[in-house]
């Protein structure tokens, strides 16, 4: 009975080790506040990571309580770069999130404005 009880402990920290590294995390400093469905956020260092069983992506703010976002990825045609960029449409003086790419991966098109407004674009990352 000791034995399947230690059997069972071992397995189980076993998966929780196998499910920690399921998700990849690295930072992006962005130089610009940017926008996000009319929400405003800092410039500074955010945190992109992916959970790779759940295909989403979050970014949140480095040092700053704030609710992060979240998004699910879908494969993308990027060359198949291992990289961590995120794309941001300009109208104007204001940077607009688009798209967040994680190696292989990316969000949708996260900007919905009409494309006849976008002047631009930029592409920070890792």
């Amino acid at each position: 009975m000791l034995m399947r009880f230690r059997n069972l402990v071992l397995v189980s920290a076993a998966l929780c080790t196998t499910a920690a590294f399921g998700a990849e995390l690295k930072t992006v400093d962005v130089p610009f506040s940017f926008a996000f469905k009319n929400h405003v956020y800092e410039a500074g260092a955010y945190t992109v990571a992916v959970d790779w069983t759940k295909s989403t992506v979050t970014l949140n703010k480095i040092g700053k309580p704030s609710q992060p976002l979240t998004w699910i990825m879908v494969p993308a045609d990027n060359g198949g770069r291992p990289k961590v960029d995120l794309t941001f449409d300009v109208i104007g003086s204001q940077h607009v999130l688009r798209t967040v790419e994680y190696g292989t991966f990316a969000t949708p098109n996260l900007d919905k404005l009409p494309k006849q407004k976008v002047e631009g674009t930029t592409v920070v990352g890792e």
